[in-house]
């Protein structure tokens, strides 16, 4: 799957359920970035999208990439690159997210927040919606919040590095990928046994590439 590596890490710098209540569907808060999720090949045929709905998803997702496309050209050339706008990317994302999600039906909404949890793993532990389905305690939340906010300082580093000219562009997305990867298992590490199991049961069947 190719991803926007370093989007996801500026992203970040934003009793257990039933098992059959995990499913639930999949909303605008995801860090997911729909628009592109949802134009995989393997993606579109799980979900059984229509090909209107491809046309209007494919409309959203070109709209996307560039408003992405200019936001990272600024990042890397514009040293005053701040939070606001990161917090307009994230806006935008979401935006996009629930435009994607009014294109599908409710049952078509299930599988696709399956389908995220599949593709973002423990990265996907940082959607409200989720830590509110898995009913994570006012202190998982406050690690959730300690552990984004600390490996967001880190993927800050790397991005300032390479913008000095101390890092190569591979060496900055290796960087970060790997941050990712840390994340996503210490959000995974916050969850008790039994929120584990539900999660995992939640992940569904996985998609045919």
């Amino acid at each position: 799957m190719k991803r926007f590596l370093l989007l996801p890490l500026l992203a970040l710098t934003l009793e257990s359920a039933p098992a059959a209540t995990i499913p639930s569907a999949s909303t605008s808060d995801s860090i997911s970035y729909m628009p592109v999720l949802l134009n995989q090949s393997a993606v579109c045929n799980d979900l059984k999208l229509t090909p209107i709905q491809k046309v209007r998803i494919d409309a959203v997702s070109a709209e996307y990439r560039a408003k992405v496309g200019v936001v990272s050209a600024t990042g890397l050339f514009d040293l005053s690159f701040d939070n606001s706008a990161e917090k307009k990317l994230v806006a935008y994302q979401a935006s996009c997210n629930q435009r994607v999600i009014n294109v599908m039906t409710p049952a078509q909404r299930i599988r696709c927040r399956q389908i995220e949890r599949q593709f973002d793993g423990g990265l996907f532990l940082l959607s409200p919606s989720e830590q509110d389905i898995l009913k994570f305690t006012p202190d998982q939340r406050h690690k959730a919040a300690e552990i984004r906010s600390f490996d967001s300082a880190k993927a800050a580093e790397v991005q300032k590095a390479f913008l000095a000219g101390k890092k190569s562009a591979l060496r900055k997305e290796i960087d970060l990928h790997r941050i990712q990867r840390t994340t996503a298992r210490s959000l995974l590490h916050l969850l008790t046994p039994e929120q584990k199991t539900e999660w995992l049961a939640s992940l569904g069947t996985p998609v045919k590439k």
